[in-house]
């Protein structure tokens, strides 16, 4: 019965399958190993919120549908009448076939993969060790109590554990290596941290690969972070503006600095001479209310020459500096 129903699901799945490849221009391939199944509910109903689709079936059934969608749809195709409407062979979805193998997902969105690859790796799971697994990471018990009576010591010192009695129980001496990073899990390691109640691992979905419109971004490009990026850039640019300036080179990145110092300039001059434009009004720049020259002039008190001494009246030359 039930390879039955999976057969009757397998046309709609294809049709499916066919129309999100027409209609997104964004893949996103995610590893779902050791992933379990409410695990994949919750990051759906999480995706579904961010204009996501997460899809996943049969790498055979996805291959079969880029190979027809890359190619014109024959009018001999089974399902011709129903798929004719998503137009003209999308060809450079090529690229995307290399990408299916193994435990994998699809998510299909248009929200950047920047943007959301955060939000499907967050969601962990603690798990056992088990058999067979492969470690993702060290696994170390720290020096301490393990809340297990002396009976069990044997087993400690089968596995060359330091330990010694000490309440009543034993009690781990200093830090003991069960696992590396890369080791497969024997069934020693695994009765001893199930035996401890330890949960090592932790695991989700993994972003691997990103289709975007033609291309494919593998896993270390879809990890840039955006913010870093930009950051960086901005830091060249201020370096290269620095250099710029400093060596009188007028271009891209200095040209706005050249500019507003020359305008300091300009207003520092008109501000002192009394002369108010435009420019200097809309920067609030605080105008004097009268020039400190023609002050310094007004104020002065006019003095006059004793009777007796006749002395021809001179300009007062002020250098030419403001005229």
């Amino acid at each position: 019965m039930g390879k039955k129903e999976t057969k009757d699901k397998k046309p709609a799945q294809f049709k499916k399958i066919y129309e999100l490849l027409s209609k997104y221009q964004q893949v996103i391939i995610v590893g779902l190993a050791n992933v379990g199944s409410k695990q994949v509910q919750d990051i759906r109903r999480i995706l579904a919120k961010r204009n996501a689709l997460l899809v996943i079936g049969k790498n055979t059934l996805f291959k079969k549908v880029l190979a027809t969608r890359v190619q014109d749809l024959p009018e001999t195709h089974e399902y011709y009448d129903e798929l004719k409407k998503f137009g003209a062979a999308i060809k450079e979805l090529d690229v995307l076939k290399n990408q299916v193998a193994g435990k994998i997902g699809f998510i299909f969105t248009d929200t950047p993969v920047f943007d959301l690859k955060s939000v499907i790796e967050e969601n962990k799971v603690e798990t056992p060790a088990r058999v067979g697994a492969i470690a993702p990471i060290d696994v170390v018990i720290p020096p301490g109590p393990t809340g297990m009576d002396p009976a069990s010591i044997q087993f400690f010192h089968a596995l060359q554990i330091p330990t010694k009695i000490e309440k009543g129980q034993i009690q781990i001496t200093k830090d003991f290596v069960v696992l590396k990073t890369g080791q497969k899990v024997g069934q020693s390691q695994a009765v001893l941290l199930q035996k401890l109640g330890k949960k090592p691992f932790l695991y989700g979905m993994e972003v691997l690969a990103c289709y975007d419109n033609g291309s494919i971004l593998n896993k270390q490009q879809v990890s840039v972070n955006l913010n870093d990026i930009l950051t960086k850039f901005q830091k060249n640019v201020t370096n290269i503006s620095a250099i710029s300036l400093a060596n009188g080179w007028v271009n891209e990145s200095s040209a706005p600095y050249v500019l507003a110092n020359a305008f300091k300039d300009l207003a520092a001059i008109g501000l002192q001479s009394g002369f108010i434009f435009d420019q200097i009004k809309q920067s609030n720049a605080p105008a004097p209310t009268s020039a400190p020259v023609a002050a310094k002039v007004e104020d002065k008190p006019v003095q006059q020459a004793p009777a007796k001494v006749e002395e021809p009246e001179e300009d007062v030359d002020m250098g030419g500096l403001f005229d």
